[in-house]
């Protein structure tokens, strides 16, 4: 036995993910913020399936007769539906990975570290005032793209705590940036990309904002302020996808599934087109046909860095050897839904018009796939960083399983069904249910929307509760 073997490790290592952030992350107020923030993630989730359930409830026959509904309540239920589940949701999950940036950065000693829980408190105020105009009769509901709205102070202020909370948070991660004390990794290096498209688009909001002359007073006010930023926040998702991906996969092979100067120039591949997307505001007409029509085009930018990442992600899987941990097996369904529900919705979106059921069946899709990699993150990652590890497995795997197959088979239905000319953002079906094809697609829609939501409140319940309850032994 040669000298060598006095200098390896006595056990066989294997290289972990999470390892490397639970220091970082073990002090008190670490914890409290992570917590928080996961919390306000889940709620967000929570709050947009009652809204759906009671959008849902004034839709059946004889239902205005058993309470006073609000005027126009199906179109508010159906905003702050949106408003929760697309917006703050992602806005929460996105401050979660600059958290873990801001810490992993400062070695878990950052500096300015109250400004992330002035950030949560920020997205907690705002809960109230988005939800709020929605059970009253006031304001008139616009059902815009990307951010929907309803034209009340109320929930534009709701909204500017919204941003006010990314900025704070975002700009927490520049100041420890500014003085790097710790490691500077893929899943960190997320944290980063998303602050800084968060403060792009917010930037672009500004603008348009500005050119508008100030709070949007009907629909196509909505429309025009935020067009611009809606596209730029598409890139701040794929950024934090990106980001569970590569944890998912780390978790499933036990490396890294991409070199770690890969994705780095990946994410500021990101980074810049997020930045191309901003100066787009500048080469047109403000708030014309013609700056609608260029970002509309730009929407394909999205497309290069998730492409090539998933690619590597998915080649490391195949060559790989099939997990048999519960937690690989856990984060395989995780990535490979993911991936799956985000290039398919990445297909359909070359087929859309933006009139009828195909365009959200596209969006329906990659959001899909934004969630369940998310979901993945809080249980595989936060979580077990916070002592609350998950114990029942197969319930997490059912979870993905119905939500990323029922996302899969609603958004296939609505493109179907919008094939028939099913219009969007309309109560009912279409006309022509009669003809066999067009049927499929809006059973495809119901049946899905159905399993999606069951995999939806599974995860709500399970990571719900192992938030709210005391820390266990991981």
């Amino acid at each position: 036995m040669g000298p060598d073997h006095l200098l390896q490790p006595s056990q066989p290592q294997k290289w972990d993910p999470i390892e490397g952030f639970r220091l970082s992350l073990s002090g008190a107020v670490a914890q409290k913020e992570l917590r928080f923030w996961s919390i306000l993630a889940v709620s967000s989730l929570a709050v947009a399936g009652i809204f759906a359930l009671l959008l849902a409830i004034s839709r059946l026959p004889g239902a205005d007769s058993l309470f006073p509904w609000p005027v126009a309540f199906y179109e508010r239920s159906l905003i702050i539906h949106v408003i929760m589940s697309f917006v703050v949701w992602f806005v929460a999950c996105g401050m979660i990975f600059a958290q873990i940036a801001a810490y992993r950065i400062s070695d878990g000693t950052p500096r300015s570290e109250n400004m992330g829980r002035t950030a949560a408190v920020a997205l907690l105020a705002a809960f109230f005032l988005l939800g709020a105009p929605a059970l009253m009769d006031s304001g008139v509901p616009s059902l815009n793209n990307y951010v929907p709205a309803i034209i009340d102070p109320i929930y534009y202020i709701g909204l500017l705590l919204v941003a006010f909370g990314a900025v704070m948070g975002a700009a927490r991660v520049f100041i420890n940036l500014s003085n790097r004390q710790g490691a500077l990794e893929p899943i960190g290096t997320s944290g980063i990309t998303a602050s800084v498209i968060v403060i792009l688009t917010i930037a672009a909001f500004a603008i348009s904002w500005n050119h508008n002359g100030g709070m949007p007073n009907s629909p196509a006010e909505n429309e025009d302020v935020f067009w611009a930023g809606g596209h730029i926040l598409q890139f701040f998702n794929v950024a934090i996808m990106i980001g569970a991906w590569l944890f998912l996969v780390g978790r499933i092979i036990g490396e890294p599934p991409v070199r770690p100067k890969v994705a780095m120039i990946a994410y500021g591949i990101l980074g810049l087109l997020a930045l191309g997307g901003l100066l787009l505001l500048f080469v047109e007409e403000p708030l014309s046909v013609a700056e609608r029509d260029l970002f509309t085009q730009y929407q394909y930018a999205l497309a290069p860095v998730p492409t090539f990442i998933g690619l590597l992600v998915a080649a490391a899987l195949i060559k790989a050897p099939k997990s048999e941990t519960e937690v690989g097996r856990s984060a395989a369904v995780c990535v490979w839904l993911s991936m799956a529900l985000f290039f398919v919705g990445g297909f359909l979106g070359i087929f859309v018009d933006g009139t009828d059921t195909r365009t959200p069946a596209h969006y329906h899709a990659v959001i899909g796939a934004v969630n369940i990699a998310l979901m993945g993150f809080l249980y595989l990652f936060v979580l077990p960083v916070l002592g609350r590890g998950i114990t029942k497995w197969r319930a997490v795997r059912a979870s993905l399983w119905l939500y990323g197959l029922g996302q899969l088979l609603h958004s296939v239905g609505l493109f179907i069904a919008g094939g028939y000319g099913a219009p969007r953002k309309v109560a009912g079906t279409s006309p022509g249910l009669d003809v066999i094809g067009n049927w499929i697609g809006h059973v495809g829609i119901g049946i899905g929307g159905v399993i999606a939501v069951l995999g939806g409140v599974m995860f709500i319940w399970m990571c719900g509760k192992k938030l709210l309850k005391a820390s266990e032994t991981n």
